[in-house]
């Protein structure tokens, strides 16, 4: 990392005023200003010169001179003894606007899932907490950005950085607040010279400020010109690199990777390889789960949906469900099929609409980037002493449960009786939302040999005993028993929690880590933002519809 105040200098001037109109009066580095710059800027934290008014948060403690990301000085953050404790910073109540978009960003290094939150009171009075941008370091400086956030109706506003997971320590710098999507440089350029930014057709201090401008905005610009060190993405490396080669402390760039003409947001992804089998799918689509869902995927599903009843004999009772056949079902052909299961509460019709579902897999499967195949929603509620769900959560969950018989022994037979579909563990999904995602995993696991691709979007917490903030859950199994052991590993096992869900909060994480801890090859999608709900949900079955039945 460059400590050389020249660096920090040009920083510094690229957000103070080098762009500002004439007219204009730029904030001082490190303060608030009562209104922008005319380059857009709002505040910038260097910690040059002290802690810029940040501040421990929980147990943790604060001070400046760490390494840093630009210039001489970063913010160092330790002593921290819980994921949440970090560094925080008040925000003026006078001059930020509830409803109001802004852009925020930091460099951050540590280890793990770095996320920029805010702290806030909502209009009764209560704490809440929100999410404004992650992303995964390993010891080097990751950017945290979101150009468009929104500022939730409230007061009493709190920047924060904490952590998805553990104490290490971490270090902050060049955080900067601006206004939404501020944009005072071009990114494009006029030929495809690596490092030119502007497009001059020179490399200058000028193409940093474009260039941490476009990383700032997220703008679009091509791989030859900014992936200069070689690992086929934009990021914050890139802009140090840059940085190296204004002051002449290299001579030239890695060789860039074009793999694509611009940049992808991909989700932060874990993975650890147990089976041959296994570990390679799963290492092949690693760097193609993303948790952006292109918007024409979420639009106009077709096919026909098809309500059935079989009989249940865990539930000694008819039970219904939902048949979903693909567009252009042809009955002399079979497909492999897929069950989905809803959330607490719901039935088969739950998950029908509202989550993406049959909007994705029609769009997919027209397009060529998924398998036609035949999905099965399913009720999952499995009680012989009820016909329906109680209410009481406690005493309903092992009627959730008992699905895990319910679908070998009753549903499965009763779809591959009635349906063409293919049969053996290749050819069978499942996966669900809360509850449902958590019943997937245990369907996973204790039908092995029957269902070889698991999803759990969001899966409530209760396969392993613990304690959330609504009841004591005994579990149904140890957390030792949390695998899925050769010959059966799954062909795809998938994960995804939202940052923001606080309903199910960190369990999605905890499953994942589980399995990688006992040598279960798994895919962890953190999701920004995506909270109890669609948002997780839907990133959890576009990712998994595209590349279930092709290992």
């Amino acid at each position: 990392m460059s400590k050389n105040k020249t660096l920090k200098s040009v920083l510094a001037g690229v957000l103070a005023g080098t762009l500002a109109l004439p007219a204009a009066v730029a904030p001082p580095v490190g303060t608030f200003a009562q209104e922008f710059d005319a380059s857009g800027v709002y505040c910038h934290d260097t910690f040059e010169s002290g802690t810029d008014d940040w501040e421990g948060r929980g147990g943790a403690s604060v001070s400046t001179g760490s390494t840093a990301f630009a210039g001489s000085g970063a913010l160092s953050v330790s002593d921290r003894g819980s994921a949440w404790h970090g560094a925080m910073k008040a925000l003026d109540d006078t001059a930020f606007k509830a409803g109001e978009e802004y852009s925020f960003s930091a460099a951050v290094s540590g280890s793990g899932n770095m996320m920029l939150s805010l702290q806030y009171k909502d209009s009764s009075g209560k704490t809440v907490y929100d999410h404004i941008a992650n992303g995964q370091s390993s010891g080097d400086y990751v950017q945290l950005s979101n150009a468009n956030y929104k500022l939730p109706e409230g007061s009493e506003y709190i920047l924060y950085v904490e952590t998805e997971s553990g104490t290490d320590s971490f270090c902050i710098d060049e955080v900067i607040i601006a206004k939404a999507g501020a944009d005072t440089g071009s990114s494009e350029a006029v030929k495809s010279v690596q490092g030119d930014f502007n497009g001059d057709e020179r490399i200058d201090s000028f193409d940093l400020i474009a260039a941490r401008k476009a990383l700032l905005s997220s703008a679009e610009i091509g791989m030859e010109i900014a992936d200069l060190d070689g690992d086929g993405s934009f990021a914050v490396n890139d802009i140090v690199m840059l940085s190296k080669y204004i002051l002449a402390q290299v001579r030239e760039f890695a060789k860039p990777k074009v793999t694509t003409t611009t940049p992808t947001t991909t989700a932060p992804v874990t993975t650890t390889t147990t089976s041959k089998a296994a570990g390679d799918y799963m290492a092949s689509i690693r760097d193609k789960i993303t948790v952006n869902v292109p918007s024409n995927v979420l639009k106009n599903a077709e096919g026909k949906l098809e309500h059935i009843t079989y009989f249940s004999k865990k539930a000694n009772r008819e039970k219904g469900a939902n048949v979903w056949l693909p567009p252009g079902y042809d009955s002399s052909k079979k497909y492999p099929v897929f069950y989905v299961n809803h959330g607490y509460g719901g039935d088969e019709s739950a998950m029908v609409n509202g989550m993406g579902v049959r909007e994705i897999a029609t769009n997919l499967i027209k397009s060529g980037e998924a398998e036609p195949m035949i999905i099965v929603f399913t009720n999952q509620y499995t009680d012989p002493n009820h016909t329906a769900q109680t209410g009481n959560g406690q005493a309903d969950v092992p009627g959730y449960d008992n699905f895990v018989e319910d679908m070998p022994d009753s549903l499965m037979p009763y779809i591959e009786s009635h349906y063409p579909v293919k049969t053996g563990r290749e050819n069978t999904a499942v996966a669900g939302f809360s509850m449902g995602g958590r019943e997937s995993l245990y369907i996973g696991m204790k039908c092995c040999d029957k269902v070889g691709y698991i999803g759990g979007g969001a899966p409530a917490p209760g396969i392993f005993p613990t304690k959330d903030q609504f009841m004591t859950h005994p579990g149904v199994m140890s957390k030792d028993d949390m695998r899925i052991d050769p010959p059966y590993s799954p062909y795809l096992l998938m994960i995804a929690g939202g940052t923001a869900d606080n309903m199910v909060n960190d369990f999605p994480k905890q499953y994942s880590d589980l399995f990688t801890q006992h040598g279960t090859e798994n895919i962890y999608i953190s999701v920004p933002g995506g909270g109890h709900d669609s948002s997780t949900v839907i990133p959890l079955m576009y990712n998994f519809i595209r590349f279930i039945f092709k290992a």
